[in-house]
C-alpha cells in the first residue's frame, strides 16, 4: 500500500483543523502552503468545538497590519490571554468525554508554551495529533508562493471556511449531543476526545 504513488495534496496548516480536513490528511502526501496570503477568520486561526451551550469558536488572535502578509509571517497577539481561555474552554467542553484524560497533559503543555508565529503553533498541534492517532502522512513545506500546482489536489480553499462547515460526517457520540444534538465536522479534538483510538478508523 505504501508504494502507491500518492497524489500530492496542497493544504494550509490549520488550527487543529476540522474532521473533514483530517480525512484528507490521513495516509496522504501533503504540501503545506505557508506562503500564500494570510486570511483572517478562517481555519488558519480558528476551530469549532462542542461546548455545553452548543457550538463554540476558538480563535487565535493574530497581529494585523495594513500590508498583506503570508501565513508564515502571521504573528500571534499574546497581549490577550487567549491560551488560558482556549485551554479553559477545551477543558470545560471535554473533561467528561471518555478519552480526555489520556490526552490532556500533552495538549496542556502546548497551551503553556508561548508562541510567536501561528504556523509554529499550528504545526506543533498537528504533530501532537499525529502522535495521538498514529496517522501516517508524508509532508513538506512550500518553498515560495504559487497560484496553482500541477498534478496535485489543491485543497487550500477548504481552509477558507469563515462559518461552521456543513461537511457531512457519520455520527459519533458527543458529550453534549443529548442537549444540543450532533454537531457536524467539528475540530478533530472533538472526535479524538470522544472516540479515542477509534478515531483513525472513523477517518478512513
Amino acid at each position: 500500500n505504501k508504494n502507491i504513488l500518492m497524489v500530492q495534496k496542497i493544504m494550509v496548516p490549520p488550527y487543529f483543523g476540522p474532521i473533514s480536513c483530517w480525512k484528507q490528511i490521513i495516509n496522504s502526501n501533503i504540501l503545506w502552503d505557508v506562503h500564500q496570503n494570510y486570511i483572517k477568520q478562517t481555519y488558519r486561526n480558528r476551530t469549532f468545538i462542542h461546548s455545553a451551550n452548543g457550538l463554540q469558536i476558538l480563535t487565535v488572535p493574530v497581529k494585523h497590519s495594513k500590508i498583506k502578509f503570508s501565513m508564515l509571517e502571521a504573528k500571534i497577539d499574546n497581549s490577550i490571554a487567549w491560551q488560558k481561555n482556549h485551554w479553559r474552554s477545551i477543558e470545560s467542553a471535554y473533561s467528561s468525554s471518555p478519552f480526555f484524560e489520556f490526552y490532556k497533559d500533552s495538549l496542556e503543555k502546548i497551551y503553556i508554551k508561548e508562541y510567536i508565529y501561528l504556523t509554529k503553533f499550528n504545526f506543533d498541534i498537528i504533530k501532537l495529533i499525529l502522535e495521538w492517532t498514529d496517522i501516517e502522512m508524508k509532508s513538506e513545506l512550500s518553498k515560495d508562493y504559487k497560484i496553482g500546482y500541477e498534478n496535485s489536489l489543491d485543497l487550500r480553499k477548504n481552509m477558507e471556511n469563515k462559518k461552521y462547515s456543513c461537511s457531512e460526517n457519520l455520527k459519533y457520540r458527543q458529550v453534549f449531543s443529548d442537549k444540543n444534538g450532533f454537531l457536524n465536522d467539528l475540530s478533530i479534538i472533538d472526535l479524538i476526545f470522544n472516540e479515542g483510538p477509534n478515531s483513525i478508523s472513523y477517518l478512513k
